[in-house]
C-alpha cells in the first residue's frame, strides 16, 4: 500500500533526546540497549554453568598450542516488534502555541512518553516473572526493620549466582519506598553527623554498598475505561537489584537486554552523537523514528512514531526482587 508518511529527521532527533531523557524511568539501566542491525537473530543467554565454568589453566609447552577461550553459552533468539503509534496535530491546535513547531514537538513527546511507559511496564513484568524473590519480614516503615541486612541477603545470593559483589549491582524503588528510607531512623542517625540533610540517592547507595540507587517516579492509571482516575507506581511495592552492566558485549553476563533495530533509526548527523553511524540501512543510534503525512480529513499534520524493540531475558541469576518493603 502506497503512502504518504516521510521520515522527519528534526522530530525524529527531538525523539531521540526525550528518549535518552531519565524522566524516572529505569528500563534502560535493568535491561539495557543494544543496537541490533537484524530485526531477528540470535543472542546468548546464560545459567549458572556458564558463569561458574572457568578453565583451568596449564602450563604451556614450548611448541605446544595454547588454550583457547571456548564461548560454550547457550543461545536465544529475538524478534523486534513495533511498538509504535501515532498522534495528530490538528491545525486548531497551532494558534494556542507561540512557535509552529511547538505543537510538533508536544506530540512526539506524548508519543515518546506513551512508548516509555509501556517499555517500562514491559521490564517489570520481565524481573517479577523471571528473578529469585523474597518477601521483606519486616517492612521498611517499621522504624524496627533493618533495611541493609535485607538488601545485603539480596545482594549475596546474586554474588553466589552470578559473582558480581553487591558494588556492581543497582537497586531500583518506587518514590514511596525512597521516601520512607530518607527517614528510616538507621539511616538518618548514621548520618547525621557525617553527612547532614535530606537523604539522596547517592547517599543511600553509599549506605547499602551498592553502584547506584534508582528511583521509579513513574505511575500507571490502574481505572478501568469511564471510571474515576486511580493511578499506582509502576514499579509497585519493591526494590528490584539488577547487575549493572554498560558494556554491549553479548558475552558479559546481565540480567536482560534491550534490542533495538538500528534499520529503522533516522540517519546519523552530529546532532545525534557526532560519531560513526551504527550498522544498519537507518544508520543511527536512537530507537525511534518519527514519521509525518497529512491527514485533511481530521485537517492535521499526523506523525507517527515507530519503535522496533524487545526485550529478552540473559541470566534470572543477575537479578532479584524484595516484596513488600512497604507494610
Amino acid at each position: 500500500m502506497e503512502t504518504t508518511a516521510t521520515l522527519n529527521p528534526i522530530l525524529t532527533v527531538v525523539a531521540n533526546q526525550f528518549m535518552r531523557d531519565p524522566k524516572g524511568f529505569v528500563a534502560d539501566i535493568i535491561c539495557p540497549r543494544f543496537p541490533a542491525p537484524l530485526q531477528a537473530g540470535t543472542y546468548y543467554r546464560f545459567d549458572v554453568a556458564d558463569i561458574a565454568n572457568v578453565p583451568n589453566l596449564k602450563p604451556r609447552a614450548p611448541g605446544s598450542p595454547y588454550q583457547r577461550i571456548q564461548t560454550n553459552i547457550d543461545s536465544d533468539s529475538y524478534a523486534c516488534e513495533n511498538y509504535g503509534l501515532e498522534a495528530p496535530a490538528p491545525d486548531e491546535e497551532r494558534s494556542k502555541y507561540a512557535a509552529y513547531f511547538d505543537l510538533d514537538k508536544v506530540k512526539v513527546a506524548r508519543i515518546v512518553d506513551t512508548i516509555r511507559v509501556n517499555r517500562e511496564l514491559r521490564v517489570v513484568n520481565n524481573i517479577v516473572s523471571a528473578a529469585p524473590s523474597a518477601n521483606v519480614v519486616v517492612p521498611w516503615n517499621d522504624p524496627s526493620s533493618n533495611p541493609k541486612s535485607d538488601v545485603d541477603a539480596a545482594c549475596e545470593i546474586i554474588r553466589q549466582q552470578s559473582g558480581p559483589p553487591k558494588a556492581m549491582v543497582t537497586m531500583t524503588i518506587s518514590h514511596p519506598t525512597f521516601m520512607v528510607l530518607q527517614i528510616h531512623p538507621k539511616l538518618v542517625d548514621l548520618f547525621k553527623y557525617t553527612s547532614p540533610g535530606i537523604l539522596n540517592e547517592d547517599k543511600l547507595a553509599s549506605y547499602f554498598g551498592l553502584r547506584r540507587v534508582v528511583v521509579a517516579f513513574n505511575v500507571q492509571a490502574i481505572n478501568d475505561e469511564g471510571q474515576a482516575f486511580s493511578a499506582a507506581d509502576i514499579w509497585g511495592n519493591m526494590a528490584a537489584f539488577t547487575v549493572d552492566v554498560d558494556s554491549n558485549d553479548l558475552e558479559v553476563p546481565c540480567f536482560a537486554r534491550t534490542f533495538f533495530w538500528t534499520a529503522f533509526t533516522s540517519e546519523i548527523t552530529t546532532l545525534d552523537s557526532g560519531g560513526p553511524p551504527i550498522t544498519g540501512s537507518g544508520g543511527g543510534p536512537g530507537e525511534q523514528s518519527i514519521f509525518t503525512y497529512r491527514d485533511e480529513t481530521v485537517k492535521a499534520d499526523v506523525h507517527r512514531g515507530d519503535h522496533y524493540v524487545t526485550e529478552k531475558l540473559v541470566y534470572s541469576g543477575c537479578g532479584y526482587v524484595l516484596n513488600g518493603c512497604l507494610g
